[in-house]
């Protein structure tokens, strides 16, 4: 029964003064199960409406949302909360939004949605092609289709320019802007697939266009990155303290910083302006800067400050976007897990 009724629980249970505590002691259930009901990540137990009915004084029928936009967020919390979509909620969710791919209002919702279904699919299975990997690289070291596996499942680095280039996304995007010259966003992918690939020329040019449609400090990041690609590093640097010279104020700007030097393994000075960006940012803030540093943490082998930042995270999703449970929350505690073994095992050596 693929149906969301999250919010009108949460409204009855409200009307009644219940806590989400109470309601689950009276249905014999968790908190957390009465939580997820109402964030829309999981469904009541069929068995449990007749239950609830009573409860709250109504007809089983007037628990249930039917509409499409109740349908809809529901997918997005499956897709954003969720570790494991299971096979259910993939198939409810892939043949719901394939049915309303004729709705002319909701088809580029549904298709960006189904693009997101299944790189969280996509992603599930790279996560258990990796541990397979690693088991069996464990049994027959030397084994190299494994060790390309292991890097496929990793998205890791290619030498092998046959497989590494951008060409064909850098041509889309190179289309995509002459059909939509005024969105300055897509400048940005390009120029991003255009300096990975070292087509600086090509580069510069679109920077020049970027700049006359969004002037900002993206000239100074992407001209630096520019000037990185070609070997002048002095200049790179240059300009990407011109870049927070001449926007002081923007908390993007310190971050994007902080991406050239952690890139440049300069570490302090990427923890540095990762923090600036952090403290100008606006709440609720995002947990990009606080992630790079715990990362910086663990490469430096400081496994205590890399979960000290990891608890911050989790702190700031509880604060700032009112998540404390589900795969956001989850993924963190993994995470503090994964690096507790790590720090047990250095210690040990």
């Amino acid at each position: 029964m693929n149906i969301e009724m999250g919010k009108k629980i949460k409204t009855l249970r409200l009307q009644k003064g219940m806590t989400q505590e109470e309601l689950a002691t009276k249905l014999n259930i968790s908190s957390q199960a009465v939580s997820k009901w109402e964030n829309n990540i999981t469904m009541p137990d069929i068995q449990i409406l007749p239950d609830l009915s009573v409860l709250f004084g109504v007809t089983i029928d007037e628990l249930f949302e039917l509409t499409d936009k109740t349908h809809l967020e529901r997918i997005k919390n499956i897709i954003y909360n969720q570790r494991i979509i299971s096979k259910d909620d993939f198939d409810y969710a892939e043949q719901f939004l394939i049915r309303k791919l004729n709705d002319t209002e909701k088809r580029a919702q549904c298709l960006s949605l189904l693009a997101e279904l299944h790189i969280h699919r996509s992603n599930e299975h790279r996560e258990l092609a990796s541990l397979y990997a690693k088991d069996a690289l464990a049994i027959d070291p030397y084994k190299k289709c494994t060790h390309n596996a292991l890097r496929d499942a990793e998205q890791g680095a290619i030498f092998d320019w046959n497989f590494s280039n951008r060409h064909k996304l850098i041509e889309y995007y190179k289309n995509f802007i002459q059909e939509h010259p005024d969105y300055w966003e897509a400048y940005k992918w390009l120029l991003n697939y255009l300096i990975a690939d070292g087509r600086c020329a090509e580069a510069r040019e679109v920077l020049e266009k970027l700049n006359k449609i969004h002037p900002g400090y993206l000239y100074q990041l992407y001209g630096g990155l520019i000037c990185k690609e070609e070997g002048n590093l002095p200049q790179a640097l240059a300009l990407w303290e011109q870049m927070t010279d001449l926007y002081p104020n923007e908390w993007i700007a310190w971050v994007s910083r902080g991406d050239c030097m952690a890139k440049l393994c300069r570490y302090e000075e990427a923890i540095e302006y990762y923090t600036k960006g952090y403290e100008l940012q606006p709440s609720p803030k995002y947990t990009d800067s606080l992630v790079a540093i715990s990362h910086i943490y663990e490469i430096q082998g400081n496994y205590s400050k890399a979960i000290e930042k990891i608890n911050e995270i989790i702190e700031l999703l509880k604060n700032d976007w009112k998540i404390t449970e589900g795969d956001p929350i989850d993924f963190f505690k993994r995470e503090i897990e994964r690096l507790k073994l790590a720090q047990n095992k250095r210690a040990k050596n």
